[in-house]
């Protein structure tokens, strides 16, 4: 139990973000700690001036509540702050600082340049001139488009495999690294439309073998707007649309090398869509839905419920009162999330061999 009068540490930010849900910011560590409304009355008066006992009785004056659930819930709330070191004299965590490899979720990233807010600026700041409705309007026609444009000429004007030039492959794979690249700048480029610009660009090794770029995302928190949101997570899916279109009638109006790496491409574009859409990992379509419909962490939970149960470990306390069905659909959801993230990386080393016979075919051997 905290004895002495707690304050929250000068230098937190108390914001409304996403659906209007009340967070704490911490600049020092860079993370967002999601809170109650409750909480947020509570906040208020963690001023240093009132002891925990002085809370309970002040709420209790004020007809807010005095009873014994209401006290357990001020001393969990006070251990959860002290525990994240938001309160005067706990230990904050330590801040990752400026090191450009660092590692969580599953998922060892490196940063690669933290500078794309500065480049991308000017033109947000043209395209924030605009109606927002036309804008998005014309993207997703013009993704819509593109996938039919590119996808069609994929499956019915393009070479087969085995009349496929090698060299293509390598170049076909440059230019993919080039439109994996755009894809992540579509994003930082809607986030800074949204002022809630990225902290950082880099690639990652997503379960420690399935190499993807990323742009650090985190501030969207801040976004309040749902539409907004699902907008910034569908931004790379939409920007790959319209690129896909254009790759489809390079493919229609080009014969022997050209057409062979736009075909390699498209092939390659249409993987991309898949892994993208896929719900099973924290893809885009995954973060798209999460922002649709209110819910954040459904991975995380369904994983921190999985672990309590395989363990036999208390389970945390924003899962112990989930019902019956709520915690069954966790279960599937984090059961199925771990077949396919087995079968993805059983299905990669299976392509190895092809991807060694289609590299050596590239330099003639």
């Amino acid at each position: 139990m905290i004895s002495s009068p707690p304050k929250l540490r000068e230098e937190l930010e108390v914001i409304r973000g996403m659906d209007d849900i009340p967070l704490i910011f911490d600049p020092v560590t860079g993370n967002y700690h999601r809170i109650t409304r409750a909480s947020e009355v509570v906040l208020t008066y963690l001023d240093g001036t009132r002891t925990r006992d002085d809370l309970v009785d002040f709420f209790a004056s004020h007809g807010r509540s005095g009873s014994e659930a209401f006290t357990r819930q001020l001393d969990s709330f006070l251990a959860s702050l002290e525990k994240s070191g938001l309160l005067e004299g706990s230990q904050p965590p330590e801040k990752p600082g400026g090191n450009r490899v660092r590692t969580s979720m599953l998922m060892p990233r490196i940063v690669l340049t933290k500078s794309l807010p500065t480049v991308l600026e000017p033109v947000a700041r043209l395209l924030r001139a605009a109606p927002a409705r036309l804008l998005v309007s014309v993207a997703v026609l013009a993704a819509l488009v593109g996938y039919a444009t590119g996808f069609h000429t994929l499956f019915t004007a393009t070479p087969s495999l085995q009349q496929l030039a090698g060299p293509a492959f390598l170049v076909a794979t440059g230019v993919m690294l080039f439109l994996v690249l755009l894809h992540e700048t579509a994003h930082a480029l809607v986030a800074q439309m949204l002022r809630a610009p990225i902290r950082g660009l880099g690639v990652a090794l997503l379960f420690y073998f399935m190499p993807v770029a990323y742009v650090d995302r985190t501030d969207a928190y801040r976004v309040r707007a749902r539409s907004g949101r699902v907008v910034l997570a569908l931004a790379g899916i939409l920007s790959d649309g319209v690129f896909c279109g254009l790759t489809g009638v390079v493919a229609t109006h080009s014969t022997g090398f050209v057409q062979h790496t736009a075909t390699f491409v498209l092939g390659m574009q249409l993987l991309m869509l898949i892994v993208n859409l896929n719900p099973l990992m924290p893809s885009d379509g995954y973060t798209a839905l999460e922002a649709a419909s209110g819910r954040t962490n459904a991975r995380g939970r369904a994983f921190a419920l999985l672990r309590g149960i395989l363990k036999r470990q208390p389970l945390p306390p924003h899962l112990e009162n989930l019902t019956t069905r709520a915690r069954a659909a966790y279960v599937v959801y984090g059961l199925f999330s771990v077949g396919y993230v087995c079968f993805l990386a059983f299905s990669m080393i299976r392509a190895v061999p092809v991807s060694i016979h289609l590299a050596l075919s590239a330099v003639g051997r």
